[in-house]
């Protein structure tokens, strides 16, 4: 029995042994002479590429890989791919059936594998020396499919695949060494406006400035707009302020700089520096309606109500259907109202009452048209020229009128 036991503890321990060491065998890393001899065969035979390239890129992180085996990885994962394209090409040659988007794709593939070759191959050995192995069959490759790449851009582009379609642009531009292609600043657009649409606030700022330096003088404010938005998508306040200031000093004829400027100022009650700047346009631009606004609406926020009157009567003067200017005059001669009777003689035996009565009438009076101007020119917008207009009748002791507009009010409440 004893011996039966000690036969049966060997037999399971050979059995434990040889199981560990099949573990063993199974856990083992295939041999990178064989990942590019399997590599080798689907290039010659022109099939099994998408497992050859995958067994390759899974060697990448392995400790036995050093960057000479990386580059040549990468080198002939783009042949691959290269390969795949030309069996694409050649069906469409052949008016069969094949995958636009698929052919395409692998001359992408192609050169992102093409770039990461040659990004290793630049890295220096133990030596400190750089020996590129690669880099005139990289440029060669690349020079030959070029017109692929930009081609499958645009192509993604037309789809509206704006985030994919950056990646060709992309592409294009970070391996176009020639500097007689006439075609990269163009190509600088596409990829900007690619990347707007896919609002992705990175990849918008990489080619916009190439991209604003190529445009004409209508696309130029649009683009520099654009750039400034990606400041907003990213809450950097500090840089947005930076790019609507070179905004409204290049294009002060496009108003998204000024007025985000002039909102920002009026918000932060940075008055004079509203001011100043509104000062300077005027300077070279004196009859647009816009900056004289600005400077009655900032008026308006310092209180100073005279020049606020001042400032939109300006305005109004070279736009008389500015509702705003309008609505800041108005407003003004209300505020001046309120403040005369704050300080108005209530004895009525005084002979101050009767003269200060009559300044308050007159500054109502005043306001009447104004804000029913801004009623004519913005009637949906109630809420704005409403409760103005109930303080005005009421003072003016204007029934029919005060009725109407009281009606008005509980409608909207």
């Amino acid at each position: 029995m004893k011996r039966y036991l000690i036969i049966l503890a060997l037999f399971t321990f050979a059995l434990s042994v040889g199981s560990a060491d099949k573990k063993d065998k199974k856990e083992q890393p295939v041999k990178l002479r064989t990942l590019f001899k399997t590599a080798k065969l689907a290039l010659k035979n022109s099939n099994n590429h998408d497992p050859a390239e995958k067994g390759l890129l899974a060697a990448l992180p392995r400790e036995d890989v050093d960057n000479k085996d990386r580059a040549r990885i990468y080198y002939t994962a783009a042949l691959l791919q290269q390969n795949l394209n030309g069996v694409h090409n050649r069906n469409a040659y052949l008016k069969q059936q094949y995958d636009t988007v698929a052919f395409f794709a692998t001359t992408l593939q192609m050169y992102q594998h093409l770039m990461r070759c040659d990004s290793v191959d630049m890295i220096p050995n133990a030596k400190g020396v750089v020996k590129r192995k690669y880099q005139s069959d990289v440029a060669s490759l690349m020079k030959k499919h070029r017109k692929n790449l930009l081609n499958g851009g645009i192509f993604q582009m037309k789809k509206k695949a704006y985030p994919v379609a950056f990646d060709y642009m992309d592409a294009y531009l970070k391996t176009n060494r020639n500097p007689k292609d006439t075609i990269i600043p163009r190509v600088s657009y596409w990829a900007t406006i690619c990347a707007y649409n896919a609002k992705n606030p990175v990849n918008t700022r990489r080619y916009i400035d190439a991209a604003i330096a190529w445009a004409d003088s209508a696309q130029k404010p649009i683009l520099q707009e654009y750039k400034a938005r990606t400041y907003v998508w990213q809450n950097d306040e500090k840089n947005w302020l930076k790019e609507l200031n070179t905004g409204v000093k290049r294009y002060p004829e496009h108003d998204y700089f000024f007025l985000n400027l002039l909102d920002w100022y009026n918000t932060h009650h940075q008055y004079e520096q509203g001011l100043a700047l509104a000062d300077s346009l005027l300077d070279v631009h004196h009859e647009k309606p816009l900056f004289w606004y600005a400077k009655s609406l900032l008026s308006l926020g310092k209180e100073d109500y005279q020049n606020c009157i001042q400032f939109s009567d300006s305005c109004i003067i070279r736009d008389k259907n500015y509702a705003d200017a309008y609505y800041n005059k108005g407003l003004s001669f209300c505020n001046l109202a309120l403040i005369a009777q704050q300080d108005a003689c209530n004895d009525l035996k005084d002979p101050k009452c009767i003269e200060d009565r009559r300044v308050i009438q007159s500054l109502y009076q005043s306001a009447r048209p104004c804000m029913e101007k801004v009623r004519q020119l913005q009637p949906e917008n109630s809420a704005r020229w409403a409760s103005p207009l109930y303080r005005i009748y009421l003072n003016l002791n204007m029934g029919k009128e005060f009725d109407e507009i009281d009606a008005v009010l509980k409608k909207m409440k």
